[in-house]
C-alpha cells in the first residue's frame, strides 16, 4: 500500500466511515511498515493525522496516545508487541491483517461495560452512603463540616466554620470504599485530590490533626497533596507509610499483586517500611519518575515512565505485561472473575494502550488479535485459553 492511500484511509477512520475490510489494510500496512524498518513514511505527517483523530473523539484525557515515531523501538521489543492504541488503532505482531478480519472469537452480543464513579461513602457514625445513587449536591453535614457530591463525579469536603461537633482531640473518620468496576475522586478538607482506582478504600478524618494529615489506603489511589509545611502528609498501607508535604504520586496497594509500588511524579516523598518497636527497619526517599517497589526482600527503587503508573486516572489502560498481569487489572475494572483453561505463561509479553471506556468484549477482541492467546465469556466470567 502507498503512503498516500494509508492518509486516505486515516481521513476515513476519522470520519467513521472505515470498513473491515480497510482497517485490515491498515493495519497490514502498519505491520509490514514495523517489520521492515526500513519505510519512507513521513512520520511528522502521520503524527499529525493521529492528533487530528484524537482531538475528533469525545472524551479527552490528561495524557495524549503515544507518538508513531516512539511506537516502532517498543513494537520490535515486546514479545507479543502493542495490541492497541487509546484511539483505536490496532497494532499486532506474528499474525497476517487477515486474521483479524475473520479469526477473532465471536464475543457474546450481550457486553460487559466498563466501570464507572461509583463509591460508598461511611461516615463517622456508621451510616453509609451510595454515591452512585445518590442525587447530586450536598450528602451529609458533619458539625462545621459539608460534603457535596459534584456533578463530575467528585465528593468535596468543605469546612464552614472553625468548630466542629467532635471534642477536641478526637477524630472522626469517614472511609470511601469503590467496588470492582468503580472509581472515585475525593477533595479532602485540606484541599489535597485523591482518586480512587476499583476495589480500592481510603480512611481520613474530618479533620486533620495539629501536627500531620494522615490517611489509610488499601487498593490504589493517585494523590495531588495540598502544601502544607506545618502539617506532613502521611499515606499508610498494610506494609509502608509515605510521608510528603505537597506532591503527586501514585499508590499501587492491592493485596494480590507481588509488591506495593509506589510512584512519584512531582516533589519528593520519603517511605518507611518495617516498623518494630518504634525502629525502622527501611526507609528511602523518591525522586520524580521514579517507582519504589515493597516485596518480601525489601524496597527497590528504578526510574519509570510515570504515565504508565497513572494511565488508569486518565481513562485507559497501558499494558507492558504478561496476561496474568493484565487479567487483574481486567478484573477489578470489569467486575469480573478470571479462570484459566490453560497454564499462564509470564514470559509472553502484551503491550499497548486501550481505553478504559470499551467494553470488556472489544478490550479482548484487540487482545486475541495477537493471535497469542484466547477468551470465552460465559455471564461475568473470563475463560483465558490458547
Amino acid at each position: 500500500m502507498k503512503n498516500q492511500e494509508a492518509k486516505a484511509l486515516l481521513e476515513k477512520y476519522k470520519s467513521g466511515n472505515i470498513s473491515a475490510e480497510e482497517q485490515a489494510r491498515l493495519d497490514s500496512w502498519y505491520l509490514s511498515e514495523a517489520k521492515s524498518k526500513q519505510s519512507t513514511v513521513d512520520y511528522d505527517a502521520m503524527e499529525r493525522h493521529l492528533d487530528a483523530i484524537w482531538a475528533s473523539l469525545p472524551v479527552h484525557h490528561q495524557q495524549k496516545t503515544v507518538v508513531v515515531k516512539s511506537i516502532w523501538g517498543r513494537w520490535m521489543a515486546a514479545a507479543a508487541i502493542l495490541i492497541a492504541l487509546s484511539v483505536g488503532l490496532y497494532f499486532y505482531a506474528n499474525r497476517k491483517s487477515e486474521y483479524y478480519a475473520s479469526n477473532t472469537t465471536n464475543h457474546p452480543k450481550q457486553e460487559i461495560t466498563p466501570g464507572g464513579n461509583k463509591a460508598i461513602l461511611i461516615l463517622a457514625d456508621g451510616s453509609k452512603i451510595d454515591l452512585n445513587t445518590t442525587s447530586n449536591g450536598e450528602v451529609a453535614k458533619q458539625g462545621s463540616l459539608t460534603i457535596t457530591k459534584a456533578t463530575t463525579g467528585q465528593l468535596i469536603y468543605k469546612t464552614l466554620g472553625p468548630k466542629g461537633k467532635y471534642p477536641q482531640g478526637t477524630l472522626a473518620f469517614n472511609t470511601v470504599e469503590t467496588p470492582k468496576g468503580g472509581q472515585y475522586a475525593i477533595n479532602l478538607p485540606d484541599g489535597t485530590r485523591v482518586w480512587l482506582n476499583a476495589a480500592s478504600s481510603l480512611k481520613f478524618p474530618t479533620q486533620f490533626a495539629s501536627n500531620e494529615r494522615r490517611v489509610e489506603l488499601t487498593g490504589e489511589g493517585y494523590f495531588e497533596v495540598a502544601k502544607d509545611k506545618t502539617k506532613p502528609f502521611k499515606v499508610v498501607t498494610d506494609k509502608q507509610e509515605i510521608e510528603v508535604l505537597g506532591t503527586h504520586f501514585n499508590v499501587n496497594a492491592y493485596t494480590d499483586e507481588n509488591a506495593i509500588r509506589t510512584t512519584l511524579l512531582e516533589g519528593s516523598v520519603k517511605i518507611t517500611v518495617g516498623r518494630t518497636n518504634q525502629t525502622v527497619q527501611q526507609s528511602v526517599i523518591l525522586k520524580p519518575d521514579q517507582q519504589s517497589a515493597l516485596g518480601r526482600s525489601g524496597i527497590t527503587i528504578k526510574d519509570v515512565d510515570t504515565e504508565d503508573a497513572v494511565a488508569w486516572k486518565n481513562g485507559y489502560f497501558n499494558f507492558n505485561e504478561n496476561i496474568e498481569s493484565i487479567m487483574k487489572k481486567l478484573s477489578r475494572w470489569y467486575n469480573i472473575e478470571v479462570v484459566y483453561e490453560t497454564s499462564k505463561d509470564p514470559d509472553l509479553l502484551f503491550a499497548g494502550k486501550v481505553s478504559r471506556l470499551k467494553s470488556i468484549n472489544s478490550v479482548l477482541n484487540i487482545i486475541e488479535a495477537t493471535g497469542n492467546v484466547h477468551f470465552r465469556i460465559e455471564g461475568r466470567r473470563v475463560t483465558v485459553m490458547k
